[in-house]
């Protein structure tokens, strides 16, 4: 049987729709047999999605993708920790507890607009976001669509706008690292077309940097190829992914196609 991988994956745990034995079954559908689920700033799935891999036969690998900001926001997948280690445990906690309090003050501010949103109008989730309340915002009749509700109300120029308070990308390598993971730069192709790629990698290797995300949805030929090349001279991991969110965006799972060379399927122990 050939390999499937997709290691890019959101759950209704973080901003996606489908719980993570609804992955699970979706993937076996699928016929993929390597699989990450890589919730924003939470790990609350890994402990139900392993169980249940183990049952469909599907290679699991401990998956999280971490918000972080310098003078722009960078996504850091790690894959491949240990989802007990205490100083992981605690800082995601911290993670969770914080943007609780982001949502509370959005929902704030919407308020003295005159747009009243309950926090009991937010789907229950462990790293709620603004795309919960802009969901929220949708399905009360505020807003048409979820383009607009970040357009006039929770993007950087919407009146309910406020910035996150976000760890470094260095940090979240480090968070990674203490954790016996391999962190990776998630969908770097902006950083690829700003020219600022080479630097970043540069950089974030000191603080152990593993892996690049060279297979991804929006990531052409050419593309992959340059990220693959960079991959190999850095020595770094090329993974892959499908960023699937269930309903909330139109990507399929498994719709990413690509095959791990030997040292990433060494190190992050794909079958």
């Amino acid at each position: 049987m050939t390999s499937k991988y997709d290691l890019h994956i959101h759950s209704s745990y973080s901003d996606g729709t489908d719980s993570p034995k609804e992955i699970l079954d979706k993937a076996k559908e699928l016929g993929i047999t390597n699989i990450s689920i890589t919730d924003h700033d939470t790990i609350k799935a890994t402990k139900e999605a392993r169980d249940y891999a183990n049952k469909l036969n599907i290679n699991y690998v401990n998956g999280v993708e971490l918000s972080t900001f310098s003078l722009m926001e960078v996504h850091i997948l790690g894959y491949g920790f240990d989802a007990n280690n205490d100083f992981l445990q605690t800082t995601l906690n911290d993670f969770s507890q914080k943007r609780k309090e982001r949502v509370k003050k959005i929902l704030e501010m919407l308020a003295k607009q005159k747009i009243i949103i309950n926090e009991e109008d937010l789907v229950e989730s462990d790293s709620i976001g603004r795309l919960h309340v802009a969901n929220a915002l949708v399905n009360k009749g505020y807003v048409s669509s979820i383009p607009e509700a970040f357009d006039r109300y929770l993007g950087a120029k919407g009146c309910a706008y406020l910035p996150s308070r976000r760890i470094t990308p260095f940090e979240g390598v480090d968070i990674i690292k203490k954790a016996g993971g391999i962190p990776v730069i998630a969908h770097p192709l902006r950083f690829l077309q700003t020219k600022i790629l080479n630097d970043l990698i540069e950089g974030l290797k000191k603080y152990g940097l593993g892996g690049i995300e060279v297979y991804y949805n929006t990531h052409d030929e050419q593309t992959r190829k340059e990220l693959y090349s960079l991959a190999q001279k850095n020595k770094l991991l090329a993974t892959g992914g499908t960023d699937y969110h269930g309903k909330n965006r139109n990507l399929e799972m498994g719709s990413v196609i690509w095959e791990p060379d030997k040292f990433t399927a060494l190190k992050l122990h794909l079958k």
